[in-house]
């Protein structure tokens, strides 16, 4: 173990309320490991409005531009590695990896060796509208061996709009919480033997202790691995 971090570059603000959990994950696990030391961070923190609005236009492309961008910067400012904190925008991380020229540590593919540890193939995806309809996320994780399930509509645009019309705003209601339930259920009743929290947000309203099967705190699974690299050799 290194006797002080490598620097991780975030590419926060989607939102700012699960920037703040990756920050304060990533201080813990490093201070745990290393007492007295916490974190070395460089942060580009986007206004979620403009992200959101570009999502909505499609402009996957121009994301791509713009995060892979400022990634650079990252790196230019000591970054060893990249987290994009937010799921959905993992759509465009193979982009961003090559723009920067370092790793880009991939949400998906830490939640998928963490579901087949557990000894899972298929599970409950909710995640954004963006997450569960594009292929990106699932094909990725078919890629680990896991097989992701995803409501039918209309509950998946209830999901969606619970995440983009409240969550991100920092709105915390009885209702989401119970929408997120039952989307669980639905999708367990379909096969699926555990549930991934496949948005930032989703722990706002959902926890392992709200489920009867394993979950899978995608945010959590990220920040952790973002300490690994932190801290190994």
């Amino acid at each position: 173990m290194r006797t002080s971090p490598r620097r991780i570059g975030l590419l926060g603000g989607i939102t700012w309320h699960s920037t703040l959990v990756y920050e304060t994950l990533l201080h813990e696990g490093v201070a745990a490991a290393l007492p007295g030391r916490t974190a070395d961070l460089v942060i580009r923190h986007y206004d979620f409005g403009a992200i959101a609005a570009a999502q909505e236009a499609g402009d996957w492309d121009g994301l791509a531009a713009t995060f892979g961008r400022d990634a650079r910067w990252l790196v230019e400012g000591g970054a060893e590695a990249i987290l994009i904190c937010a799921n959905t925008m993992h759509v465009v991380a193979d982009q961003v990896e090559q723009a920067a020229g370092v790793p880009v540590i991939n949400v998906i593919d830490e939640t998928a060796a963490a579901i087949r540890a557990a000894g899972l193939d298929t599970v409950a995806l909710l995640g954004t509208g963006f997450t569960m309809r594009m292929p990106f996320y699932r094909e990725r994780l078919a890629a680990g061996g896991v097989e992701a399930l995803v409501p039918d509509e209309p509950r998946l645009a209830e999901v969606h709009s619970l995440i983009y019309d409240k969550l991100a705003r920092g709105v915390v209601e009885d209702q989401g919480r119970t929408l997120m339930r039952a989307a669980t259920e639905e999708l367990v009743a379909r096969g699926a033997g555990g549930v991934i929290a496949g948005c930032t947000e989703i722990p706002m309203v959902m926890t392992a202790e709200d489920v009867d099967v394993p979950y899978f705190d995608a945010l959590a699974l990220h920040a952790e691995a973002a300490v690994r690299f932190a801290l190994e050799d």
